[in-house]
């Protein structure tokens, strides 16, 4: 029987919850697939069909076992200003409208539906247990009728409903009593039973309270989760945003507006020497040893902000005397001049100033690039080295002035040469295109020994863990914690 995973709220544990579940069926020896009908996040992944899908839905396949695929998240919704966003359906980009525009454009909704459904015949038809995940709360009176992301594609996969209720934040046995007085007859028969996570404390307090719940909707809670805080699983949101460490080697995350795929930092986890702050300001910049300029879906909308906020003088006067690391937009934003002629990246066409931190420009195309990518290093004490990531962007570097730093020399398993990335050593500046590259142990050992040199700590030999290790490494921690927590015999098997 297929499982769903609903909640009345964002960030209750949905999407972890989800990936501990496929890893427990895995090693049980069920073929299991993830499955989320919308995501609305700017972190995102290539799937082995080279389209592109969530990062959180990414991860849940590593976590099962397989690899990700479009069938795994059909439609991606990517905000790129307050009032538009890019729809990403069935890895490829369709269209740039607002959230009503989607809602009433009847092209995109049949497209939407489709892919959804397509999706779950595919799921089901090669997969032992499909478990799906819902999208923010389950059920809103004036989203109902058009939503794609709850019960409607829980209904389609014909799967049990669990309800998880994140006690963290109070309110949620009231929570789950009124998402099942809402719900009409048809969907409230899907809910099988309600899940308590993020608690703290001794469980015999929820007693009465569980009592209350199970004798007001006739559905039974299956299991009380701790609340875990040093789990990091791939972010699907900003919210997922945090610091990492307490080392000696100070690094700044500059968060800018748009920031995407900050999942590039989790790999600095594995190192013990450092600290990673988010920065918002040059107050709270400071006098950094490495400076991370992350991703971004409107790098020119970002370089607005720094400017307004003068982090792009902040980081100026910091030139030289710390490293500073752009990834794919961060890169982007560090150069020269960004063109953007078809406006489809800054939301109007024109060329807009970058922080003028390297010789590098960027051109922004109408295709996407999008795979998994193997890069050789060019120079820096890189010569002859492999860097592993992944590509997302439409931006294509032009070198006027300085030299790339790497050559990419494959895509989604096809040979290409594409210089990429820059390394002004005077300055300290690097910039990459790849996503991930610091969970290549090759390239985050570059990074951080350069930063370690400015910190006058010593050099040293980074984990050779990758970030899929990572991944598997925490995703097996918390699937420890909840396999005896929950019963999942009953989620699988109850009709």
């Amino acid at each position: 029987m297929n499982v769903f995973m609903a909640s009345t709220m964002s960030d209750s544990g949905k999407t972890a919850i989800t990936g501990a579940l496929l890893r427990i069926l895995s090693t049980r020896g069920f073929n299991a697939a993830p499955f989320k009908a919308q995501n609305m996040s700017l972190n995102s992944y290539p799937s082995i069909e080279g389209g592109e899908i969530a990062l959180a839905q990414a991860m849940q396949a590593y976590a099962a076992g397989i690899l990700p695929s479009i069938y795994h998240n059909p439609i991606l919704i990517k905000p790129m200003t307050n009032d538009k966003a890019e729809y990403v359906i069935l890895g490829k980009p369709r269209a740039q409208l607002s959230f009503n525009e989607y809602l009433s454009n009847n092209s995109i909704r049949r497209l939407a539906v489709n892919a959804v459904k397509t999706s779950i015949r595919k799921l089901t038809e090669e997969y032992d247990i499909v478990v799906g995940e819902g999208a923010g709360s389950a059920y809103e009176p004036n989203l109902a009728s058009k939503d794609l992301a709850n019960f409607r594609s829980a209904e389609w996969l014909n799967a049990n409903v669990f309800v998880i209720l994140d006690i963290d934040r109070g309110g949620s046995f009231i929570q789950g009593l009124g998402l099942m007085q809402s719900l009409p007859p048809r969907w409230r028969k899907l809910v099988k039973g309600f899940i308590i996570n993020k608690f703290r404390g001794d469980e015999r307090l929820l007693n009465a309270a569980i009592k209350w719940l199970e004798e007001k909707t006739g559905k039974p809670v299956l299991g009380v989760l701790p609340y875990v805080d040093d789990l990091w699983l791939w972010p699907e949101d900003s919210m997922d945003l945090r610091p990492i460490g307490n080392g000696p080697l100070d690094i700044a995350l500059i968060a800018y507006p748009y920031i995407s795929n900050f999942n590039d930092i989790y790999p600095l986890i594995l190192e013990d020497d450092v600290t990673v702050r988010i920065v918002k300001s040059p107050r709270e910049l400071g006098e950094p040893h490495l400076v991370i300029l992350p991703g971004s879906k409107n790098v020119v909308a970002s370089l607005e902000w720094m400017r307004r906020v003068s982090l792009d003088k902040a980081l100026m006067r910091i030139k030289g005397s710390a490293v500073i690391l752009g990834i794919c937009g961060g890169f982007q934003a560090m150069g020269r001049v960004l063109s953007d002629p078809y406006g489809i990246e800054a939301g109007a066409p024109g060329s807009y100033d970058g922080l003028g931190l390297i010789d590098v420009n960027t051109v922004y195309g109408v295709d996407k690039v999008v795979s998994l990518s193997r890069a050789i290093g060019l120079r820096g004490g890189l010569e002859g080295v492999e860097v592993r990531g992944y590509e997302i962007h439409r931006g294509v570097p032009q070198y006027v002035g300085d030299e790339p730093l790497v050559v990419i020399r494959e895509r989604n398993g096809r040979p290409v040469e594409q210089v990429d990335g820059v390394f002004r050593e005077r300055d300290l500046v690097i910039g990459i295109t790849l996503h991930d590259s610091l969970g290549d142990p090759n390239f985050r050992n570059f990074v951080l020994n350069l930063a370690r040199e400015v910190a006058g700590l010593p050099k040293r030999a980074s984990s050779s863990l990758s970030s899929i290790d990572l991944l598997i490494k925490q995703i097996d921690k918390f699937s420890s914690i909840i396999k005896d927590k929950l019963d999942i015999d009953f989620m699988i098997n109850n009709k």
